[in-house]
Formats: structure tokens, C-alpha cells, sequence
């Protein structure tokens, strides 16, 4: 009976151990506009010297790390830890994770294969989403500020500044539209205070993506888009959007008569070839963001499906130092991976209580 006992006690306390061992799984999609912030952050995470990555596509972030965390998350311990990393938009993101719908993963080098997310990095809240996220349906934390810039092809000298009522005109009435026969253009350059009356062409990002939701819900537009992409001669045709500002920056940087909206991040890319222009008469700049006077931003914020049920409490822990590592002060206000790009909370004199909505003052 003892000898049965201690048999017992032993194959317990393997199990136990085995259990505290077991891997843990994360799957992180959304936001392109976070994408190198959150890789960078989720890589902190891990034990010196534990870390192994496969990336499949480093531009665009299919990336999977491996190792323990037994420093920056403690309760986890020894156990190995995953953490799939696959960028596909703010919106699509957060669906995918209330829906537990699969995304691509890294599985091994060269190889890919799918799983269920369990955050999402967005640039917009819930509510934004197509077709809306219940605030219910998720837990959700903000990480900073996004501002973007709208952007014009250096050809197009004298667009110095767009207004909002002009931003939503341009919306639905840039290009060359048919009719029958005739080739009928649209927005003339000079409208916007070029020197030419030559058409000009609005591109800009797909609609799941956070900075299209953005920018259209900061200006007031709130129907389809009528917007533009080159084709691999470089010709113009009406497109739904791009999946990445990678490939909107593209064609502002080579049409001559293109404008568009963009991250700070991907309108540096192109500084050579296109200019950032005023919006309501402000120049961007952080100060006139974190006071009030710049309009167009947004929050980032990360998602998941509810806790308790949405998460496992390891998953949660990894979570919650992801979160810490992102807000960290002192990433926010030295790392130029986020200062470049972003503004830290900390920074932000006013506040809106959703996307596009009235800023009004924390101080007063």
C-alpha cells in the first residue's frame, strides 16, 4: 500500500512538472502601424540567451519567436513560451480574434501554417470595426498616440495645406472618371493650390486597415472611398486599397499627380519624393497633437477576447508584460522606434473618447 502511495505521489508530481513546463502559445495580429514596435517589445520579453526566431517575411513581420520569459514574466517560470507574430490590419485583426479566425503563421524556416490570434494591435477602437465590435466582446488597453499626415507628390508644389471639407471631397472626386465614352476628370490640382489644373489622384489604404478608419472618421467622411493604385506598368485604376502604407507610399512617391495619407513612419520613407501637408491649417508636429490643434490621430490599442475564458492565466501574464513593455515610460520617451513615430500618453494634453470624435482638455 505505502509502495502504491509513493508511486502515486511520484507520477503526481511529474505530471505537476510537466504541466508547470508546458508551452505556452501566443498568436499577436493587427496593427501595421505598431507592427516593429510590437516585435521589437515582444523579443524584450525573453530570458538573455533563450531567444530563437523564425521570420518568413521580415518586411512584413511573419514572425515567430521562442524561448522563456522566466525574468519578464515570472508566474510563467521555466515554461517555454511562443509568441506567432502576424500583422493584417486593425480591423481585420480584432475580427479575427473575436471570431477566432486563423491567420498565417511562421511554423518552421520557410514554412507556414495558421492559428487562431489571441491579441490584436489596433489603431482604432472596437466600434470601428466592420461590421462593430461590442465593447463586450473584448478586453482592450491603449498603448499610445498614432498621428498621421497627409501626403502630396513633390510635382505637386503649391499644395501646401488641405482643408476637412476638401479632404472629403477628395475622397469621392479625384481621378478621371468615364462616362460613356468620354474620359470626365475629376478634382483639379489647382482646387488644393497647385499651379496646374491637371486631375488629381487619391490613394490610400484598404478598409480594414486603422489608418484609412482613422483619417476618414477624423475628417467626417463616412462613406466609400473613391481611391486609386498603379498597376504594374504604373498606370492608374480605381482600387479598394492598399494592405500596408508601404505600398500607398509607392505611388505617392512615383505619380506626379498623387496625394495621400500615411503614418509619420512611411511618409520619412519617401521624404525624397513627397511632402507632408498642413490639415485645417496646423502643421503637424507633437506639440500640436498633444494640445489639441492637430486633428488627425488616433490611439493604438491592443485587444482580446475576454478574461476570464478569452485567455489562459499564462497567456494573460504575457499579455499583460507585453503591455508594460510597450507603455514603459522610458521606451516611449528614448527608444526611437517609438518617439520617432508616436506620442507617449504621458505627452497628451487632450483626449477623445473615440475614434475621429471631439478632443476636449485633461487639464480643465
Amino acid at each position: 500500500m505505502k509502495t502504491k502511495h509513493l508511486i502515486l505521489l511520484a507520477l503526481t508530481g511529474s505530471w505537476l512538472a510537466t504541466t508547470a513546463r508546458a508551452q505556452v502559445g501566443v498568436t499577436i495580429t493587427g496593427s501595421t502601424a505598431f507592427r516593429n514596435i510590437t516585435i521589437d517589445r515582444a523579443a524584450s520579453l525573453y530570458d538573455a540567451g533563450s531567444l530563437t526566431a523564425i521570420t518568413n517575411n521580415a518586411s512584413t513581420g511573419l514572425i515567430t519567436y521562442a524561448g522563456t520569459m522566466s525574468n519578464s514574466v515570472p508566474s510563467v517560470g521555466v515554461a517555454p513560451v511562443k509568441i506567432r507574430l502576424s500583422f493584417s490590419g486593425s480591423a481585420a485583426g480584432m475580427l479575427s480574434v473575436v471570431n477566432s479566425t486563423p491567420v498565417t503563421t511562421a511554423e518552421s524556416p520557410g514554412v507556414n501554417g495558421s492559428a487562431v490570434p489571441d491579441l490584436a494591435l489596433s489603431d482604432v477602437f472596437p466600434g470601428s470595426a466592420s461590421p462593430p465590435i461590442p465593447d463586450s466582446a473584448v478586453d482592450q488597453n491603449i498603448l499610445g498616440v498614432i498621428p498621421f499626415v497627409y501626403v502630396r507628390n513633390n510635382a505637386l508644389a503649391g499644395i501646401t495645406n488641405i482643408t476637412r471639407e476638401q479632404a472629403v471631397l477628395l475622397m469621392t472626386a479625384s481621378g478621371v472618371a468615364t462616362n460613356g465614352t468620354q474620359l470626365v476628370p475629376g478634382m483639379p490640382a489647382s482646387y488644393l493650390g497647385a499651379a496646374n489644373n491637371n486631375p488629381i489622384f487619391m490613394t490610400g489604404r484598404d478598409s480594414g486597415s486603422g489608418t484609412r478608419i482613422t483619417t476618414q472618421r477624423c475628417i467626417g467622411f463616412y462613406g466609400n472611398p473613391v481611391l486609386w493604385g498603379t498597376n504594374s506598368s504604373g498606370a492608374y485604376f480605381q482600387y479598394t486599397g492598399y494592405p500596408s502604407g508601404g505600398l500607398e507610399r509607392y505611388v505617392i512617391a512615383t505619380k506626379p499627380d498623387a496625394i495621400g495619407y500615411l503614418g509619420l513612419s512611411d511618409t520619412a520613407a519617401i521624404s525624397a519624393f513627397a511632402t507632408p501637408i498642413s490639415y485645417q491649417g496646423v502643421t503637424f508636429s507633437p506639440a500640436a497633437v498633444a494640445n489639441g490643434s492637430y486633428a488627425l490621430w488616433g490611439y493604438e490599442h491592443i485587444v482580446n477576447r475576454p478574461v476570464p475564458g478569452g485567455l489562459s492565466a499564462n497567456q494573460a501574464a504575457v499579455r499583460d508584460a507585453l503591455i508594460a513593455a510597450i507603455t514603459s515610460v522610458a521606451f516611449q520617451t528614448t527608444n526611437p522606434i517609438y518617439t520617432n513615430d508616436f506620442l507617449s500618453l504621458n505627452q497628451m494634453n487632450v483626449e477623445r473618447g473615440d475614434d475621429g470624435a471631439v478632443i476636449t482638455s485633461k487639464n480643465f
